[in-house]
């Protein structure tokens, strides 16, 4: 029997919803700005007793923010976006299902901690809203009762016009990041050039002049003196490489996929870097023989991920050991490539920036500051995800989860 709708009550939750979004912090991070939307959608929906905010993240189907739920479970909810219920069932921006758990095999992971977190009840009903960012589908909003058969026609149409409000605000909050990233990628874009580039440039033409000014120099000052010449050249010219290709990622759209070995591309990398590393450093490379080892992916792009992170923990480890660790998790189809190193470490305050186009944490070695933004483009790209954690004098360790069959994502 259907509920009679009280209509005095939802105007008063529209114009609460409305005081709501007014209180909204444009400059929070990503977490707490969908922590604050998914509070104001529990609070004007009468039946809801939990809910959680799901985003699209690459190839995977995450749970971003949780309330009325345990966080440590909820971060552990993730699904290969393909294997999504919402990718097989969400036919409109709307809808109720019963018993969602139910839709998941009784032997995944995700069923479990499903199972614990929503405390095995047997008469849950969910309410299941689009959030989207322009035209494109960003994620979902999900309102949980375990007390009622069905929401009431007035708390779902309440429902789609908070998402319709909230995806409009979380495409303004993204455009405004955007711009913010693009302002500040001009900004450092024209310092470089003025800056980075300027300094082997202008060692160039000292140099040169120097030989010039001194005809009579020594043969052998003048072969150190052009010695200089040419490393000042090679470096240069690995800037203008760097810049070429960080602005070759973002206009490619592009992907060149084919099965490969991904044990073979590691150690194809490893081979040409580990030359370079100091004496005292062990490289450990540990690849277990119970995991797959073909991967469908642009080979092109992952092996560039791999070459400029060993190459930075390398070139910045004088002691102790790079270690490159590969496992795969059978729930989410990903590959986890974890490269540890034993090097000076990142502050912790620094941790948030290190994808940055052209940020440099140290300047007593080269480098144009992009190579971890290039890997981060490509990380992207690829579908993965890249997560870093360091402490200072004990060294830094970069975990990337990459998608096996990357095909299933882009097509």
């Amino acid at each position: 029997m259907q509920r009679e709708i009280n209509y005095d009550f939802y105007i008063e939750n529209l114009q609460e919803m409305a005081q709501l979004f007014q209180q909204i912090n444009w400059d929070a991070s990503e977490k707490d700005f969908l922590d604050k939307l998914l509070k104001i959608a529990i609070k004007i929906i009468p039946e809801a007793e939990c809910g959680s905010i799901w985003l699209i993240k690459g190839a995977l189907y995450k749970a971003i923010v949780g309330e009325g739920y345990d966080q440590e479970l909820l971060s552990k909810m993730e699904v290969p976006l393909s294997e999504a219920f919402v990718n097989k069932y969400m036919k409109s921006d709307i809808l109720e299902v019963k018993n969602i758990m139910d839709y998941n095999t009784p032997e995944t992971e995700l069923h479990k901690i499903s199972r614990t977190m929503h405390k095995n009840n047997k008469n849950m009903v969910t309410l299941i809203a689009t959030l989207k960012y322009g035209d494109n589908v960003a994620g979902h909003i999900y309102i949980d009762s375990f007390h009622v058969d069905s929401f009431d026609e007035g708390s779902k149409k309440m429902l789609e016009m908070f998402s319709n409000l909230a995806s409009t605000f979380l495409t303004l909050k993204f455009l405004r990041d955007s711009e913010r990233e693009s302002t500040e990628l001009n900004t450092n874009y024209l310092s470089f050039i003025s800056h980075e580039l300027r300094t082997p440039l202008t060692a160039i033409i000292g140099f040169a002049e120097t030989i010039l000014a001194n005809k009579d120099l020594p043969k052998k000052e003048i072969i150190n003196i052009v010695k200089k010449i040419l490393l000042s050249a090679k470096h240069m010219n690995s800037l203008i490489e760097d810049i070429s290709t960080f602005n070759k990622l973002n206009r490619e759209t592009t992907l060149h996929l084919e099965k490969v070995n991904l044990k073979r591309i590691i150690y194809e990398v490893l081979s040409i870097l580990e030359v370079s590393a100091s004496p005292e450093v062990e490289i450990v490379f540990n690849y277990p023989a119970d995991i797959p080892t073909e991967i469908e992916t642009d080979s092109t792009k992952l092996k560039q991920v791999f070459m400029n992170i060993i190459e930075n923990a390398i070139k910045y480890t004088n002691k102790g050991y790079v270690r490159i660790d590969v496992n795969y998790e059978n729930n989410t189809k990903h590959f986890i490539v974890t490269i540890q190193d034993t090097g000076p470490g990142i502050p912790k305050e620094n941790l948030k920036d290190i994808f940055r186009p052209f940020l440099r944490l140290s300047k007593d070695k080269p480098g144009s500051g992009l190579g971890l933004a290039i890997v981060k483009k490509n990380i992207d790209i690829l579908k993965g995800d890249i997560e870093v954690e360091s402490e200072l004098s004990v060294g830094t360790t970069f975990r990337i989860k990459i998608p096996a069959f990357l095909s299933t994502l882009v097509n």
